[in-house]
């Protein structure tokens, strides 16, 4: 350095008001005041003594005063141990990779800073007037279409209305059910038993031969006003009895004049035997149906098969030989029947205890406890799809009180 300015930095250093301050005088430590201790010394009872008092007395002292000989100090640590470098190779490489992508980042931010950038908002070519007035254009019918559909949504939420049934309707419909539980709790009540018709009959006559459709019918018996019996599906036997069957299931779909067997009694049961119905001209096993464009009753088709087992539909014939579209359903295999009634169908499908529950509504003389009416009738088609049958709409004549 200079000599003169060497002068200058010590003339700079010597000047006072950069002197370092004299050194705070060293305050002296107050000494330390030494409390007496104070020991959780409980009172005396009035039963102890003197000499038994003191004693627990110096005892509980001395467990106050006593150290603990456990060591609770922290462990000590080794590095070496518990941080291996091996492990933290792989952390080190991370650390590495992050520097080097913030140092790009850094670099790519200065140059965008120094260069302002580059951001391509052109299209090419320039766009011209016409241009610019037509894109307006597509911007604005997007526009009314978003407003359209907008509106559109907003009317549909505005008519929207729950599917769930109000609170007016529900007591409507408490009232229609509270009227037929009343009306079923007026009816007396129907106990059925227990017993189990023998099923383990098999006639191989009733088998289906190969390439043969056979008609289905659907029956739904009920008690009038009470419970439900069951419903079920009966075969016919269309290959064999071609015109009982065509009869049987004109009256399921119903007549023109209004013969049809929905609504029609099972006016007779013979417990653990057999029930008939299906009397659709006076609903009491008197009439005889009259087929439309005939003038008399027809005449029994063949007595080829017989009620040899449980749930067999035979057509009734009359002694006079004459058919009148009422049917009956064996409980059991019934022989006294063969050779006097046309069996057409069996029972292929419906509740176990069908036959007997219809069973238990009836008397030993064959006459029933309570209103058993055929609900509900109907055919099935080829493929399978249920046509239901029209209701009875004939006057039936009027009944004797019970």
């Amino acid at each position: 350095m200079h000599p003169l300015r060497e002068r200058a930095c010590d003339e700079v250093l010597e000047n006072p008001l950069l002197a370092s301050p004299p050194p705070e005088p060293v305050k002296p430590r107050p000494p330390r005041e030494r409390r007496p201790r104070q020991f959780k010394i409980p009172p005396k009872f009035e039963l102890l003594t003197e000499d038994f008092y003191e004693k627990w007395v110096n005892h509980l002292k001395q467990l106050q005063m006593m150290r603990h000989i456990v060591d609770d100090h922290p462990p000590e640590l080794f590095p070496d141990m518990y941080l291996k470098p091996r492990r933290l190779n792989y952390y080190a490489q991370q650390l590495e990779h992050n520097m080097r992508v913030n140092k790009d980042l850094l670099k790519k931010i200065n140059i965008i800073q120094r260069t302002g950038g580059f951001v391509d908002c052109w299209t090419r070519p320039e766009p011209t007037n016409t241009y610019n007035k037509l894109m307006v254009k597509k911007r604005q019918r997007d526009l009314d279409t978003v407003q359209n559909q907008n509106e559109y949504f907003y009317n549909r939420l505005l008519i929207a209305r729950s599917e769930q049934p109000t609170t007016r309707q529900f007591d409507e419909m408490w009232k229609d059910t509270k009227q037929k539980l009343i009306l079923g709790a007026s009816l007396p009540f129907i106990l059925f038993k227990t017993e189990k018709i023998d099923r383990g009959v098999h006639d191989p006559a009733f088998d289906k031969p190969l390439h043969i459709f056979r008609s289905k019918v659907a029956l739904d018996i009920r008690v009038v006003g009470g419970s439900k019996i069951g419903k079920v599906m009966i075969e016919l036997f269309s290959d064999i009895v071609p015109r009982t069957c065509q009869l049987f299931l004109s009256l399921v779909k119903g007549d023109k004049r209004g013969y049809a067997y929905t609504g029609c009694r099972i006016f007779r049961i013979v417990p653990e035997l057999y029930c008939r119905g299906g009397d659709v001209e006076k609903d009491n096993g008197y009439g005889c149906f009259i087929p439309e464009g005939e003038t008399e009753p027809s005449a029994p088709e063949n007595f080829e098969l017989k009620h040899s087992v449980p749930g067999v539909v035979s057509m009734v014939v009359t002694p006079g030989n004459e058919v009148t579209g009422q049917f009956n359903i064996v409980f059991k295999p019934l022989s006294q029947l063969d050779g006097k009634h046309v069996v057409f169908g069996r029972i292929v499908a419906g509740p176990t205890q069908f036959l007997e529950r219809i069973s238990a509504l009836g008397l030993p003389l064959g006459t029933t406890t309570s209103d058993c009416v055929v609900h509900a009738c109907g055919c099935y088609s080829r493929r399978g799809q249920y046509r239901a049958g029209a209701t009875n709409t004939r006057t039936f004549p009027p009944r004797r009180k019970k």
